[in-house]
């Protein structure tokens, strides 16, 4: 059987509004303009007969062999009686030639509905493949989403490497130099303290550039097959203290015991540690973070997705891709790198990261990374 939109289930359509104006109503117009026909009108009869074809082929196209078919039958046994006896006007036409009428409404019955079901079939294949076409185009653009964000924090990464190279030198002569000022300069003196001041400067520009190159420098591997459920867990344990000062409940439940990766430990850690921190920071008083993991098939690869869900106010589209670039937060006291080396991290383990909106609200950050049997 195939389906149609809007078609009853089961034998029900016989009786639906839709079938009643195509196909019953018609016919039995038609049958009460035949019946009280007389016999010497031979052209009207003519007439008459033919225009049963037009519900069976109504009903063929609403609904299929079963409805031209159906329809056909109903037309014949309401025409026989008419046809071959005398109740009220026996139509004139010769007998074969009834005979063939009738057999003929059921040819087209059958012809037009299966004609129809072959076009309901291929309109079905069609919207099938329009639809596959839509998911490889997402598909398609997600990957390239993906691979100009790598891109871009490669390129980046690069450059903050180069400038911070640059930068170091200097500033390692001017600590050098102003330890040097120190020692000649007396601790009771006005001038000290502008010294101190000028050290403290150099320190916290020492503290700045170490964030950089630790954005710059990606992390060793010590690729191993990592159980999904013993990364969760710890991480949760972890971070459930910075829940708790938040006044945020962590809700993790128990992952699969089959779900394994193959990646390094400690940088997978990491990574879940930058994202459920962020979901925490972005939650209000009272708010929940969700914590679930499953399997997901993606461009016809298995992956593990790591979903991190929060009740903050979410992430805007237009920053959606931004949120990952290094040095960007929304945050007056972030440093926004903990979601760049998050993504670093994910994409070198051939995965990659996403933000989207809850079904609750809030933001949603899905960590997928390829799953091993």
């Amino acid at each position: 059987m195939i389906a149609r939109r809007g078609e009853v289930r089961g034998w029900g359509w016989m009786v639906s509004n839709r079938a009643w104006l195509l196909m019953w109503l018609p016919i039995l117009a038609i049958s009460l303009a035949h019946y009280a026909t007389g016999a010497p009108f031979y052209w009207v009869h003519d007439v008459l007969r033919r225009l049963y074809y037009i519900p069976i082929v109504l009903g063929a196209f609403a609904f299929g062999l079963r409805g031209g078919l159906v329809t056909s039958i109903v037309v014949s046994v309401v025409y026989s009686p008419h046809a071959f006896t005398h109740v009220f006007h026996r139509d004139p036409a010769g007998t074969l030639e009834k005979s063939l009428e009738i057999l003929l409404y059921n040819v087209i019955g059958v012809i037009t509905g299966s004609l129809a079901d072959g076009l309901v079939r291929e309109r079905l294949k069609q919207e099938q493949i329009a639809a596959r076409l839509a998911e490889s185009l997402e598909e398609l653009r997600s990957m390239e989403r993906q691979l100009v964000r790598a891109g871009k924090l490669q390129a980046l990464g690069e450059l903050t490497a180069g400038l911070a190279h640059e930068i170091k030198n200097p500033l390692a002569s001017m600590k050098g130099a102003t330890q040097i000022i120190s020692d000649e300069i007396a601790e009771t003196s006005p001038r000290r303290r502008m010294v101190d001041i000028l050290s403290k400067e150099i320190d916290r520009l020492g503290a700045v550039l170490e964030r950089f190159l630790s954005f710059a420098r990606l992390p060793r591997f010590e690729v191993a097959e990592v159980r999904v459920s013993e990364l969760v867990e710890p991480v949760v344990a972890l971070m459930a203290a910075q829940a708790r000062q938040s006044d945020v409940t962590l809700d993790a439940p128990a992952c699969p015991d089959d779900l394994v990766v193959r990646g390094d430990r400690e940088n997978l850690t990491l990574v879940l540690m930058n994202v459920l921190l962020n979901a925490i920071q972005a939650s209000p008083q009272g708010g929940v973070v969700t914590v679930s993991c499953q399997d997901a098939t993606v461009r016809k690869q298995r992956y593990c997705v790591l979903a991190v869900h929060d009740q903050g106010p979410g992430v805007p589209e237009e920053l959606r891709e931004k949120i990952f670039n290094p040095f960007f937060t929304t945050r007056d006291n972030g440093s926004g790198l903990g979601l760049s080396i998050a993504a670093r991290i994910v994409d070198a383990h051939d995965g990659f990261i996403e933000v989207g909106a809850g079904k609750t609200g809030g933001a949603v950050f899905r960590v997928l990374l390829p799953a091993r049997s």
